[in-house]
Parts: C-alpha cells; sequence; structure tokens
C-alpha cells in the first residue's frame, strides 16, 4: 500500500488533506475481532469463572468493543486540511464538519514521544505542547516502521512544509 492509499491522501494547488487515523482501522477491526472471540470463550468457559469475575471481564469487553467501534467509525474519519488560500488549518469530522484549529503561518509540526514510539505532532507555534494534533501514526524503530516513516517524511511532511512556506512568503510579499 503507497502512502496515498495508506493516508487517503486529498491534494489541491493550494491545500492538501489527509487522514491520520486511517492506519489505524484494520488494528481495531482485528481487536475487535478478538473481543468478540474473548465473548464466545467466556460464555462457552462460564461455569470456570465466578460471577463477579464474569461480570468485570464482560464490562472490560465492552469498554474495549466500544472504543474499537469508535476508532472505526469515528476517529478514522477525522481529516485534517491544510489550505494556503484561507491561511488555515482545519480539522474535518462528519460530528464537526468543517473547524479552524490554527492559522497555516502558526502552525508547527513536531515529533511526539509516547511509550516507546513515536509520532508527528501538529500545534500552534507558541502552545504546540500545551494543545496539538497528532497527524501520523506511531513509529517506531524497525525496517517496515523506518519505511514508511521515511515515505511520511518524504511526500506528506515536503507538501505540509511547501504551503506554511507559500504561506509566510505570500505574507511577507
Amino acid at each position: 500500500m503507497n502512502i496515498r492509499e495508506r493516508y487517503n491522501i486529498e491534494e489541491a494547488q493550494n491545500s492538501f488533506s489527509f487522514y491520520p487515523y486511517k492506519t489505524s482501522v484494520a488494528l481495531s477491526r482485528w481487536f475487535l475481532i478478538g473481543i468478540i472471540a474473548g465473548v464466545i470463550i467466556l460464555f462457552l468457559f462460564q461455569d470456570s469463572f465466578d460471577e463477579a469475575t464474569r461480570w468485570i471481564i464482560y464490562i472490560l469487553l465492552v469498554i474495549f468493543a466500544l472504543y474499537s467501534l469508535y476508532d472505526i467509525q469515528i476517529r478514522s474519519k477525522i481529516k485534517y486540511c491544510f489550505d494556503a488560500k484561507s491561511n488555515g488549518v482545519y480539522k474535518i469530522n462528519f460530528l464537526l464538519s468543517k473547524k479552524k484549529i490554527m492559522s497555516l503561518n502558526q502552525a508547527v509540526i513536531f515529533v511526539q514521544s509516547e511509550m516507546g514510539s513515536w509520532n508527528y505532532a501538529l500545534g500552534a507555534k507558541k502552545s504546540h505542547f500545551v494543545k496539538n494534533y497528532r497527524i501520523s501514526e506511531g513509529f517506531g524503530s524497525g525496517r517496515k516502521s523506518l519505511e514508511i516513516q521515511a515515505a511520511y517524511e518524504n511526500f506528506i511532511l515536503q507538501k505540509i512544509d511547501k504551503l506554511i512556506g507559500k504561506v509566510h512568503f505570500e505574507i511577507k510579499n
């Protein structure tokens, strides 16, 4: 799968948009299948557990299933649009429609690290450590992860940098 399909990239002359969470859909589907298998196994071996343990496991499985469904149905449909014409970065999803989150000339992309992996995040220049938006999948140290990271940097980050530079150039002139 190439980088365009992986992030469902849409390009125009003065705008660039992509779905950063689309890559987690396959993992969430497998997780949901595992949860369903867990429910079936728990139902088959329900006599092995006491009632309190069964209820705790059922509640946890329901919480995990709801999170997986949220990831598949809502989170994966979040799109970030970088528009040089209107000098804005927009977060678009089907619940909130189109919301401007910052000006393009205030956008900063930086590396964010958490629990052994890292990803790229987007924030405003003066508050990017306080409020930021994850714009890539998590990268690790494996060969496949390094290839995906290189493709992400060479395609998506270059397009965003070009749009940010275009806005800075237009503002200075």
